[in-house]
């Protein structure tokens, strides 16, 4: 059974249930996972391969550093994380600073019905795409930052 949480602004994510998540400014990618485990902003359709839809499709949980957040795991049990700033998946290891790397708190996106996720350990860094890559920057107060760091939480693609 899911639940919905409520975010400031009236934004909500599912929670115990699968959600692919759409770029705001880009509705026809994704955020995925690719073969060598870091996040990237890719195309996804319905004639895309079963791969590729799995590799955009997460699990929303609470987030493993603070339920009132989230956390996101892929089909093979690895989370959604950053090191060095930069997205990857990995297999959890049980460790205080893994489980905040996996913590994202969700706050009002740039769209109606989007989300912006900023990190649990640094706050004022946020989940964006830039070149296609998935990252933790630092906020910026601008349309583009602001549009790169917005997602739609949308029925999973597998």
């Amino acid at each position: 059974m899911s639940s919905i949480d409520p975010v400031s602004g009236g934004t909500t994510l599912p929670t115990n249930t699968t959600r692919s998540l759409q770029s705001v400014n880009f509705p026809g990618r994704y955020a995925v996972v690719r073969s060598d485990s870091l996040g990237y902003l890719d195309s996804v359709t319905s004639s895309s391969t079963t791969a590729v839809k799995q590799s955009a499709t997460f699990t929303v949980v609470p987030g493993l550093a603070d339920g009132s957040c989230y956390s996101f795991r892929d089909a093979s049990g690895r989370y959604l994380r950053h090191l060095d700033f930069r997205i990857r998946f990995d297999a959890s290891n049980g460790t205080t600073l893994f489980n905040k790397d996996a913590t994202y708190c969700a706050r009002p996106g740039s769209a109606p019905g989007s989300v912006g996720l900023e990190s649990y350990n640094y706050p004022g860094r946020y989940l964006r795409h830039f070149n296609y890559e998935l990252r933790v920057d630092p906020f910026q107060d601008n349309a583009t930052f602001r549009a790169d760091s917005s997602f739609k939480a949308v029925s999973p693609w597998a």
